[in-house]
């Protein structure tokens, strides 16, 4: 059941349930989470990943001194499939998200019976706030008021669709929206939020909006980095992150709050991949690979870089291992990442599923990729299609080494047949669990 609160001049008072008031008194010495999520950010966007051109220090600060992700992944390459896997640590297709973003006037959102990080936190005893953008289902209907959280500031979907507007709760305060403004506005409403946060813990998840397009920043960063104006928005994002780490040290609680930093796909026209091939809608390595930054002062973690593969489906679990709290639901495809961000554990899966809509057509191990399609001129070509040709013994398969610097350049398919053949196996049981679970028929891509 969703609990709604009352806010009275300002103080959310949870409605008086046993349970809630037990779960908050248990809760005050846990820590503070907070999840900053970037809007179509690159892998190779933040100085941390190798970016020259734009300034990211607040981040790069972040991940000296707590841990960088060198292979994280989005669980899907464009943002409301991507968002729902985060929010609930599945695949999205599960939660019937996978196909295609979320439009303004979509009937589709995020089904009430799916558990959210929001709800997760508040049912252990958390405060709850989201800022930013949601796209996850259309307002009023769909509000993350209405998933878990206690408060909302921010705007509904993608600032290139229509009905942009910034709202404050259920109540909408601006359209259009200033949007040269909206990175320093999202940032001034989190760092408030911290500043009014009383003895419970809190969970705080500020989306951005940018660097999504249209791009844009205020005056104070327009014109100031190496990159045009998507690196002016990118450093103010970067500056935000900065007023919400001092916004903790001044209210004495930066050493018990957990920050993630990561985006929800890989850039789009512009952006920085880290020499990955692809971006944000292909299935090359770009449009799923991302920034992933998590600093705990007092945690435990041990600093440096972790190249065990991990997808934004871990969060939840995570987070979850965190605050004392197991997740609601029977299926969680997402695995806790404390061990390895202790040290103790060298990885948390075995595969991670690369997925177009709702097709299967990847799959990682800890070194290799397989891949079963990718984009050419106006369709999705299928690698897949050789393996029929009638009369003709023929194949052409795409595995590639995920962990050499060079991308995706040079299959390795006739150097590892047993990798191959593993990895072709578990692409076939992915498609043979997830096909049922479809809303759309297959893309065809090639004849049958």
């Amino acid at each position: 059941m969703k609990i709604v609160p009352t806010i009275i001049a300002g103080i959310i008072f949870s409605t008086l349930t046993p349970g809630l008031t037990l779960a908050a008194d248990s809760a005050r010495n846990k820590p503070n989470i907070i999840v900053i999520l970037a809007d179509d950010l690159g892998y190779g966007d933040i100085g941390a990943n190798g970016a020259q051109k734009i300034r990211t220090p607040h981040i790069d600060a972040i991940a000296r001194r707590g841990v960088k992700f060198t292979q994280f992944y989005a669980s899907a390459n464009v943002c409301s499939p991507s968002r729902a896997g985060l929010m609930t640590g599945r695949y999205p297709i599960r939660s019937g998200l996978a196909y295609d973003v979320i439009g303004a006037n979509d009937s589709r959102g995020l089904p009430a019976a799916e558990e959210t990080l929001g709800e997760l936190t508040r049912r252990a005893g958390y405060a709850t706030k989201y800022i930013g953008k949601w796209h996850l289902g259309k307002f009023p209907e769909h509000l993350p008021l209405k998933h878990g959280f206690d408060e909302f500031f921010g705007v509904p979907h993608s600032n290139d669709m229509p009905d942009f507007a910034l709202y404050d709760g259920e109540a909408m305060i601006e359209q259009p929206v200033d949007q040269s403004t909206l990175t320093k506005r999202y940032g001034e409403e989190a760092v408030k939020y911290i500043e009014r946060s009383d003895q419970r813990p809190f969970f705080l998840f500020v989306a951005h909006t940018m660097p999504h397009i249209p791009l844009h920043a205020s005056k104070a960063f327009r014109g100031k980095s190496g990159a045009g104006l998507y690196g002016d928005a990118v450093e103010e994002l970067d500056s935000g992150v900065g007023a919400i780490v001092d916004a903790l040290k001044r209210r004495g609680v930066y050493e018990r709050t957990v920050i993630f930093i990561t985006s929800d796909n890989g850039p789009f026209f512009e952006g920085g991949t880290g020499g990955l091939k692809g971006g944000k809608g292909s299935s090359w390595e770009a449009g799923y690979r991302v920034p992933l930054v998590v600093g705990w002062a007092k945690g435990g973690f041990k600093k440096g870089a972790r190249d065990a593969i991990a997808m934004n489906i871990d969060i939840l679990p995570t987070v979850a291992e965190l605050v004392g709290a197991s997740p609601a639901a029977d299926l969680i495809d997402g695995r806790s990442l404390l061990g390895v961000l202790r040290g103790e554990r060298d990885r948390a899966h075995e595969y991670l599923y690369y997925f177009n809509n709702e097709d299967v057509v990847g799959v990682r191990d800890s070194r290799w990729k397989y891949l079963t399609h990718a984009y050419y001129r106006r369709s999705l070509g299928a690698f897949e299609k050789f393996d029929q040709l009638d009369g003709f013994e023929s194949s052409y398969d795409l595995l590639f080494d995920a962990k050499d610097a060079g991308g995706e350049e040079y299959s390795y398919a006739d150097r590892q047949p047993e990798a191959l053949a593993e990895l072709k196996s578990a692409v076939a049981a992915a498609r043979a669990e997830f096909d049922p679970l479809r809303t759309h028929a297959p893309d065809k891509t090639f004849p049958e």
